[in-house]
């Protein structure tokens, strides 16, 4: 991997885990993150306007299409479930499990789909980066087994859709690929969120402006460095490296909302970090 993917990946890594700080601070609210979307898509829509007026028109083709209605449906159930997972867990549960059940299957899924390789430096490194994530996710107790199942289904969503946009950014450029799938994806989770706040959605707005704002900026823009990074590189390397948030998460959930750091939670920020040196060496 190069150094110019490496450092898109680790930016993408540090604003990932602060907006997911951000939402897990709001206890999950859908409102919050559905609100943070229809942010992100205003702010993608002035993007490609800009791209436009630069004289990089989009294209797009049969192919392209069909990945950015995939990719947005498959991001709608992202964000649902990690709503949901956000309010049953902990940040220090939630995130390194989702993040993390979707490394190897990634990989392994790259490898079987678009016959990327892998070396067995860059191999040892991803199943270290795995081991690490899952002493993280080891610690949970049993009154979160909810959260934990839900993290585990937000962590599937993340192996179809980082697929999906490896190959979609292939065929539509990444900042008219990203508003394309901000928008379907807001469109999906509209119906269910409209129902269940309705006119609370104002209020929501009013009050956690802030956050919205935060979230939907950052979860943009760190979405865009990945799509960015696809263009220039394995998706395997990519995925992996990109969960190097997680340690950053649990110690923001460790600091500021009173999480517990075990001897666990640090062996697994240790072999973490280890697996990122070894997938940079390969």
């Amino acid at each position: 991997m190069s150094t110019e993917v490496w450092g898109l990946v680790l930016t993408a890594a540090v604003g990932h885990a602060l907006w997911n700080f951000a939402a897990r601070k709001a206890a999950g609210d859908a409102a919050v993150l559905w609100l943070s979307v229809a942010v992100g898509t205003l702010v993608a829509v002035l993007l490609c306007a800009y791209t436009w007026w630069q004289g990089a028109p989009p294209t797009l083709s049969w192919r392209g299409g069909l990945c950015l209605v995939a990719t947005g449906i498959i991001h709608g159930l992202y964000f649902a479930l990690l709503a949901e997972a956000y309010e049953h867990g902990e940040i220090s549960l939630v995130y390194p499990v989702a993040r993390g059940s979707g490394v190897g299957l990634t990989a392994l899924a790259a490898w079987l789909a678009l016959g990327e390789d892998i070396s067995l430096l860059g191999a040892s490194g991803i199943a270290l980066v795995l081991v690490g994530i899952f002493c993280l996710g080891a610690t949970a107790g049993k009154h979160q087994t909810r959260g934990l199942r839900l993290a585990l289904g937000v962590g599937l969503t993340i192996v179809c859709y980082s697929l999906v946009d490896k190959i979609g950014v292939g065929y539509v450029q990444p900042p008219y690929y990203i508003t394309g799938m901000w928008l379907i994806c807001t469109l999906v989770y509209s119906p269910w969120v409209v129902r269940r706040y309705g006119a609370g959605l104002l209020t929501t707005a009013r009050v956690r402006w802030q956050t919205i704002a935060l979230i939907g900026v950052a979860s943009l823009g760190t979405y865009l460095l990945i799509l960015y990074a696809y263009t220039r590189g394995p998706v395997g390397y990519i995925v992996a490296v990109r969960e190097s948030s997680v340690v950053l998460g649990a110690l923001l959930g460790w600091y500021f909302l009173q999480e517990r750091l075990t001897l666990l939670k640090a062996t697994g920020i240790l072999a973490i970090v280890g697996g990122l040196a070894l997938i940079k060496a390969s």
